[in-house]
Parts: C-alpha cells; structure tokens; sequence
C-alpha cells in the first residue's frame, strides 16, 4: 500500500512532542519532590492512580484506530489535551491537584500511542514494520534526549517551574505539525492482511520439505510450523515486566537525587536516553517476530537492576559513570522490549484489543508504583531493587512458555 504520511512529515510531527517527554520523564518526580515538598510516598501513589484510572480507558481507547479505521483524529485531540494540562501545572501550588493534573494528563496522552503504532502499521507493508517502528523510536528518543539536555545544561539557571512552562508550547507545537503533516491510509487493511503471511510461509515450508525432500524433517522451520504465540501468557508476561520495571524506576530520580545533584541527575538520564536511542537502529534490522528480543530484554534486566544500588555505593564521580552505564543499558533493553512488543501486539493481537495489553500493563505499572514507593521507606533500595529483579524473572518464565 502506498505511504500516505512521508517518514519525514511523521518524525518532524511528534520531535516537539517527544521534547517535552523528555523534559518531563525526570523532570516531574523531581518537581513534586523539590519543588511542592511532596514525599516519595505521594509520588508513588500520583503513578499509581495515573496507572489504574488508565486501565478501563485504554481498553475502550485502544479501539478507536480500528473502529473508526482513522488514527489522525486521535492523535490530535490527545496532543491538544496534553498541551492544555501542562499549562495548568505549573499555576498550582498544591500537590493534590498536581496530582489530579498528572493523572488527566496520563488518560489524555494514552490514545496518541497506540493510534501512532497503527498509523505506522497501516502505511506500511507487514515486512517493513520492524524498520519503521525502529525509525520512529529513534527519532522520538533523539527529541527525548534533547529535552534531557535541556535540562541537564538549564535546571540551575532556570529552575523547576520555568523548565515546565516550556513543555505546553512544545506539545502545542506538535498539534500544529500533525494539522498539517499527518495523513490516514485510505483503507485500514496492511494488519488484516499481516495476518495472512506466517499461514502462508508455514504452507511454503509444508510445501518445501514435501516436495524437495519427500518428507518432513525436524528442522526449525518445521518445528515452528503452525505455532502462534499463547497472547494471553504474553499479556501476563507484561504485567510482570510492567511491575518490576515501575517498581524500579518510578523511585529511580529520587534515589539518585539523594546522591548526587539535579544536574548530574539530568545528565545520566541524558546519557541513557542517547544510548537507548542509537540501539533503535540497530535493533530495527533483526527484530524479526519480536519474541526472541523481548526474551533477552527481559533477561538482561533481572542482573541490571540489581547492579544499580551498588554502583551507588561507589566514590562520587564513579558511580556517576557507572549509573550512567547500567542505565543506559537498561535503555538498551527497553528498546529491545519496546519493539519487540509491538509487533507482537500489532501482528497477533486481534483487532480492537491492542487496549487490552496496555491496560494490562497499566495494572502493573500501578502495583509496582504503589510497592515501589513502600519498600524504601521500610526495607531500603536494595530489598526495592531486588524484588523488581525476581518479578523480572517471573516475567521471563511468562515470555519463555507464551513465546517459542
């Protein structure tokens, strides 16, 4: 089918967009703590709420692209709304409604996900998502990692609350840019017909080892031949990995910032998100069926996150090189997660249930704020992060059984 939106019309769409995420990633925990006074607790319960409220929404949500085969339209209203809550934010003083601001702003900002994963399956043939989604992604983490360094070189000079006053104009910039750039296919049918190919390649391989070697040998090929991925362990899988991933790093900034300085803080972010970024492109080109990515994702973070609390342990200016390391590890592992995960989702999940999985996710990320938040405040961040590692390797069971 032929592309109704240039790749470069949708990556100029969501850079201004994706700026502003990266300003806020670190940016709002850091705020609610800093700059309200609020607790750790406060900032868990905040992620949490965000979390659950989403579950029904983004079962509902996660339908529109297919019901209405558009995906522009959802998109838009989402960035509007996003823009017009972080005007709001930083007027307010107290910590209850920035919280109910942050949970609106979550509900707000879900459609533009799965709706852009859409966009981008239904404008390309199915052997060509794999690339496409990469590009997007590191297009998106170059923007994420500009507003880390915005940060990084600003947050002396400018503070707190002026840092967040530019992320509505940059939001609003990307509802301008989507106006104009984006397109939606004529026909929603490049998925419906995905589903068609690993039928008819199983058949090419029946037929191959019929006809060239008269029988049928127990090749890999072979032993893959009609086996679909089990969704549901899948869907489990991810409220496993949901959990452990919230769990960790929901409390991540705070823990740092214990240590080291805003800046600093900003800066190891920053690096993590250029690693994670160029990872994009690399793994773009062998991400195959996803399984296979999603498993080592998933394996590298059981032993990565139970290296984080020790690596603060070392002198100053080396456990700023090492954080940095780890996590941009971790980033590494999320772009493999990430990828893989979607085209999973995209290639096997039945239409209009691409909201199932995010809800899903959405139940562990809430579990994992709410524990996340508890665990350093009764047993330290060692005991945090090694519960996220064996709720990691949970996860992995899930995606080793679901995924062959």
């Amino acid at each position: 089918m032929k592309r109704t939106t240039s790749g470069v019309g949708r990556y100029l769409v969501f850079i201004p967009y994706n700026v502003a995420f990266g300003i806020l990633s670190t940016l709002l925990p850091l705020y609610l703590v800093d700059e309200l006074k609020s607790t750790l607790a406060e900032l868990g319960m905040m992620t949490s709420i965000a979390a659950a409220v989403s579950i029904p929404a983004s079962i509902y949500l996660g339908r529109l692209p297919d019901r209405y085969s558009r995906s522009k339209p959802f998109i838009m209203i989402s960035l509007l709304g996003v823009a017009l809550v972080l005007l709001l934010m930083p007027l307010t003083r107290s910590v209850s409604i920035f919280q109910l601001l942050y949970v609106i702003m979550t509900l707000v900002n879900y459609p533009s996900g799965p709706s852009t994963s859409v966009l981008i399956a239904e404008s390309f043939e199915r052997s060509k998502w794999g690339r496409a989604l990469a590009r997007q992604s590191f297009m998106e983490g170059l923007a994420q990692a500009l507003g880390l360094a915005i940060c990084s070189l600003s947050i002396s000079q400018l503070g707190y609350v002026a840092l967040l006053r530019i992320t509505s104009p940059l939001v609003l910039a990307s509802f301008v840019l989507a106006l104009v750039a984006l397109r939606d296919p004529p026909l929603y049918v490049e998925r419906f017909l995905g589903r068609f190919e690993r039928p008819i390649t199983d058949v090419e391989t029946l037929s191959f080892n019929f006809g060239s070697r008269g029988t049928l040998s127990p090749s890999r090929r072979t032993r893959q031949f009609n086996r679909e991925p089990k969704m549901v362990l899948f869907g489990f899988g991810t409220v496993f990995f949901a959990f452990a991933a919230s769990n960790a790093f929901v409390p991540l900034p705070i823990y740092l910032r214990e240590s080291l300085s805003a800046s600093i803080v900003f800066a190891i972010f920053l690096v993590r998100s250029l690693c994670g970024t160029v990872t994009y492109l690399i793994v773009g080109k062998a991400v195959g069926s996803g399984t296979a990515i999603v498993k080592l994702a998933t394996a590298m973070r059981i032993v990565l996150v139970l290296l984080i609390p020790v690596a603060l342990m070392l002198p100053t200016p080396l456990s700023f090189v090492v954080v940095a390391a780890l996590l941009s590890i971790v980033a590494f592992s999320w772009s493999l997660y990430s990828l893989g995960g979607d085209i999973i989702k995209v290639a096997n999940a039945k239409p209009g249930s691409l909201g199932i999985y995010d809800a899903l996710a959405s139940a562990g990320s809430a579990a994992g704020s709410v524990v996340g938040s508890t665990i350093p405040l009764l047993f330290g961040y060692g005991s945090l992060y090694a519960v996220s590692s064996g709720v990691f390797a949970f996860s992995l069971l899930l995606f080793l059984v679901g995924l062959r």
